[in-house]
């Protein structure tokens, strides 16, 4: 891959929370970079920092030291200053999604995108997962699995060039949770995906698998169903 195929890069990125001997280290010296048509998948046991790096990946926290860089252009300390590059550009799969209560599932997820090239998309990818017959419902009547899907639609509804999922079938069934990603699969050719799972199958066709261990990184050998249930 060229530099020009590179979308997002991490370099010496560190995060820490809270000071003094309550202090946390989450992430410490991550190295990562991510190209068109990568489908990367990123394991570790429960508490490792995983979640913790697709939000800094994303630009929602800011690291403690490093930089991530998105385009070209390194994401700024607050994430309001480079939320249009990020909007127009990553679409998250939150393993909880956040979705806002008075608006429908439609609305919820044209929320940040307004052109009728989203609003087909929406329904397109709404019909390929099984919640068409949702779009007008609000978040308190869906189930878990529901909701998933939901966040989902907006996480694709800007066509992005990256894709961060956080356990994005964590709460769907053996069939939604192929279909949802036969559709993220689908995406890799034109975009870049990180998918954070604790289930091997999903990372069928991955060409990387990366461990997160203790906030560091590594690429080891060895067994996927190994690396993936390590705890």
């Amino acid at each position: 891959m060229s530099e020009r195929d590179v979308l997002l890069e991490a370099r010496g990125v560190s995060l820490e929370y809270g000071t003094g001997p309550r202090r946390v280290r989450a992430l410490d010296g991550v190295e990562l970079s991510l190209s068109r048509g990568e489908f990367v998948g990123l394991v570790g046991p429960s508490g490792s920092g995983k979640s913790s790096l697709l939000f800094v990946l994303a630009g929602l926290r800011a690291p403690s030291s490093g930089e991530v860089r998105l385009l070209g252009t390194r994401l700024a300390a607050h994430a309001d200053e480079t939320a249009p590059l990020r909007r127009s550009k990553v679409g998250f799969v939150f393993q909880e999604p956040f979705l806002v209560p008075y608006l429908t599932v439609r609305e919820n997820a044209l929320v940040h995108v307004d052109d009728d090239a989203s609003a087909a998309r929406v329904e397109a990818t709404a019909e390929r997962i099984g919640v068409a017959q949702l779009l007008d419902d609000r978040p308190h009547r869906l189930s878990g699995g529901e909701r998933q899907r939901a966040g989902l639609l907006r996480a694709l509804a800007n066509d992005p060039d990256l894709l961060l999922a956080d356990e994005p079938t964590a709460f769907l069934d053996h069939p939604a949770g192929h279909a949802v990603m036969d559709l993220l699969r689908e995406r890799v050719g034109r975009s870049a995906l990180l998918l954070v799972t604790h289930d091997p199958e999903m990372l069928e066709g991955a060409g990387r698998v990366l461990h997160l261990r203790d906030g560091r990184l590594e690429e080891p050998g060895g067994r996927l169903e190994d690396r993936v249930t390590a705890r």
